[in-house]
């Protein structure tokens, strides 16, 4: 089959490998028809991730057709047009009884630790991962889903809504995700800060009411005269920070507010916790997505709901998959979200 083999770093290259193979009665077989460059896998390209380590065939953001199934499978069958949540749990540690199955120590995670990913013609997935896609649905659509979810999980799990007050800092995939979350949610007023012009564009387009570029506006400035001076109800960190951006955020969310760390923040020094402190803040990590996320954002999408015009900025032939890894590092045109088709 083909496959995108991230072989080394900053290297990638179309192979022809051998079809992965279902061992087990409740595996099905699915024929990727498109898949989603996510940050994660420039990361793998830049040898960062901590667990996509080249040699690989990444990718977990995908919709295909099912082609072959297990004997076990009862739910699915061939022909059947799928996404799927890309990630395992062993399902009897203390997460998993506890209805946390995202956050399993042992968790396995499509396109990683020996599980070959999307950007291979053929994957093999567990039936209770799968999700059936609606008939009108595209497939470019589809893959959506995933990137959407994480936004959807920190916005279900923040707990904001009717009446908040919320600003997302950061406006590429998933801080787009996180704004229509919000919107859909019904929270008052959504502010969107990012370096972008273009992203933020596309923020306002997703549902932000008012703007901000940081290194030409003040942020405090700006969040005081949009909240009567008494700051955000939430702050949604939705890009890569330091601790500059937590002492921001700090700052500008209300007392007694929350922030929710989306992105990997890493280690970040020089916090200033004596605001964070003095206004009892409330700062909450938000880590990937459950199925209900899956299926919430699956709904909206169908109910047209969300406004995914322009989320997809380019689509590439897995035949040109360095280009569109080439694309996706030097952001030489304006990028949301990079599809491969098979």
């Amino acid at each position: 089959m083909r496959a995108a083999l991230i072989d080394q770093i900053r290297s990638v290259k179309l192979v022809d490998i051998p079809e992965p193979q279902i061992h087990k009665g409740n595996e099905v077989k699915i024929q990727v028809k498109t898949t989603g460059i996510c940050g994660s896998e420039l990361h793998a390209y830049h040898g960062t991730h901590p667990f996509r380590i080249p040699p690989l065939v990444s990718g977990h953001e995908f919709a295909g057709v099912i082609v072959e199934i297990g004997y076990a499978v009862t739910k699915f069958k061939i022909g059947d047009r799928v996404t799927a949540e890309p990630q395992t749990s062993c399902g009897k540690c203390w997460e998993c009884r506890n209805g946390m199955y995202h956050l399993c120590p042992e968790k396995c995670v499509l396109g990683a630790m020996g599980w070959s990913g999307s950007f291979g013609e053929y994957i093999i997935m567990p039936e209770e991962t799968l999700i059936k896609l609606p008939d009108d649905m595209s497939f470019e659509d589809a893959t959506l889903i995933e990137p959407l979810a994480v936004g959807m999980h920190a916005v279900r799990t923040s707990g904001c809504g009717l009446g908040d007050r919320i600003l997302v800092v950061g406006c590429g995939a998933i801080g787009l995700g996180i704004i229509m979350a919000a919107k859909l949610a019904g929270c008052k007023e959504i502010y969107a800060s990012d370096m972008a012009e273009f992203n933020l564009e596309m923020a306002r387009r997703a549902g932000a009411i008012k703007t901000l570029v940081p290194l030409k506006e003040s942020m405090d400035a700006k969040i005081a005269e949009w909240t009567s001076g008494r700051g955000t109800d939430y702050t949604f960190l939705g890009s890569f920070g330091n601790g500059p951006l937590v002492t921001q955020a700090i700052s500008v969310t209300r007392k007694q507010g929350k922030i929710i760390e989306v992105a990997v923040l890493g280690s970040p020094k020089d916090v200033n916790f004596g605001d964070f402190y003095q206004k009892e803040i409330c700062m909450q990590g938000s880590n990937v997505y459950t199925r209900k996320d899956f299926e919430i954002v699956m709904q909206a999408i169908s109910d047209g709901n969300y406004r995914l015009d322009g989320y997809v900025t380019h689509i590439f032939s897995i035949e040109e998959v360095d280009a569109a890894f080439d694309l996706m590092e030097s952001r030489s045109e304006n990028v949301v979200k990079i599809l491969l088709k098979f």
